[in-house]
């Protein structure tokens, strides 16, 4: 499918996903709060500090909001391809008016500009390898020496079996919003998305991260088939 007809495709699924997608992602993903906490854990900044943040993939304004609440003198500009999900993003972002702008567009199409921190929570996997890798050379681009990129995100196992047996314990898990209709609405949701995904493996993203000029990358933080990556340059 061209770049222009996918974007247009996920665009409408993003739309019609924005309305329950808090709901769907904090029933569906266990350790949804622990990932956007790791995330933030890699920024080099004293809460003191003023700097410029850009979001790649805002989504519902989950990140945005715990990033600026952390980091009070932060200035974040956000991008999403959702315009429902930028709406459902604002309340949660009108305490911090003043810091923070959040546009529609494609994350793989950014302006560039200099920014002190870059960070995305699970969107960069929807990009294909190719897309993934010029966005990285980007990133790099627009950071300081010192910068950081943090990326949390969805990643497939080196060993296929692995992703048979994280498929069988989700499936698994106990607790009410994974029983009856609902877990079978979370399933068939996660399931349209997969039209879209692209996941990498960790090493195929940090390699790619290393091959662009980050001087230090790692892995601090996995579960499952969940893992954010840190990239200093």
């Amino acid at each position: 499918m061209p770049a222009a007809s996918r974007s247009r495709a996920e665009r409408r699924e993003f739309d019609r996903e924005a309305s329950g997608y808090d709901r769907t992602a904090s029933a569906s993903m266990p350790a949804y709060n622990d990932l956007h906490r790791a995330l933030l854990g890699g920024i080099p900044f004293l809460p003191t500090r003023a700097f410029h943040v850009l979001e790649l993939g805002v989504g519902t304004g989950t990140l945005t909001a715990l990033l600026l609440a952390q980091f009070p003198h932060a200035q974040l500009r956000g991008i999403d391809l959702s315009p429902r999900m930028i709406a459902r993003a604002r309340p949660k972002l009108r305490a911090f008016r003043g810091r923070v702008e959040i546009v529609a567009g494609d994350l793989a199409e950014f302006p560039e500009r200099p920014y002190d921190a870059v960070v995305s929570a699970l969107a960069i996997h929807h990009l294909t390898e190719r897309e993934k890798l010029r966005l990285y050379r980007r990133v790099y681009r627009v950071l300081p020496r010192g910068g950081y990129f943090g990326d949390a995100d969805d990643h497939l196992p080196e060993d296929p079996l692995f992703d048979q047996r994280y498929a069988q314990i989700a499936s698994n898990l106990p607790g009410p919003a994974r029983s009856g209709a609902r877990w079978t609405r979370l399933q068939e949701v996660w399931h349209a998305h997969e039209r879209f995904d692209h996941p990498s493996t960790l090493a195929a993203e940090t390699s790619a991260l290393e091959r662009v000029g980050f001087t230090h990358v790692g892995v601090p933080w996995r579960f499952f088939g969940q893992a954010v990556v840190w990239a200093y340059k």
